[in-house]
């Protein structure tokens, strides 16, 4: 601003409201070599240790570093572990159901409570479940039980079990 209009540097921080000290301030980096050569020196020892591991060594040996600027070096000098991959499971052969022909030739049974994995409850508090047993063919329910094991159920149903 000063070279373009000839106003003085003090003016035009004021004009702009920037302060003087913010405008002269020139960054002074850090040496970066003590970490270097500390990270270096901990890789040759341990190879295979990560990051974090050998921040945590660095500290123990009394270095005091930030672990934002230890970060930026150890990425910087490429030292990060490539995480293993997972094994991947062989996908599964996908096989079609079976489609009933006629009535009673493939019955579906489960028990089903209240939408949310929760129970539904009766007047008093206790929990209750219900027990359908339904033909694939027309979807017609042969019984619907509340309150009952699945022992319980394999007894009063025995075209169940």
């Amino acid at each position: 601003m000063h070279a373009e209009h000839g106003v003085s540097v003090r003016r035009g921080c004021e004009a702009v409201g920037l302060p003087r000290s913010t405008y002269r301030y020139e960054r002074t980096p850090k040496p970066d070599e003590p970490v270097i050569e500390a990270l270096s020196a901990l890789v040759e020892r341990h190879p295979t240790i990560g990051f974090w591991q050998a921040h945590h060594r660095l500290r123990l040996a009394g270095h005091v570093w930030n672990h934002k600027r230890v970060y930026r070096i150890y990425t910087a000098m490429k030292l990060n572990i490539r995480r293993r991959a997972r094994k991947r499971l062989p996908a599964r052969v996908k096989q079609a159901l079976f489609v009933p022909a006629e009535a009673n030739q493939v019955w579906s049974i489960d028990f089903t409570a209240a939408v949310g994995g929760g129970h539904d409850r009766l007047w008093d508090g206790r929990a209750f479940r219900l027990l359908n047993v339904i033909d694939d063919f027309n979807s017609a329910a042969c019984r619907r039980r509340s309150r009952c094991s699945g022992s319980r159920s394999t007894r009063r149903c025995p075209r169940c079990a």
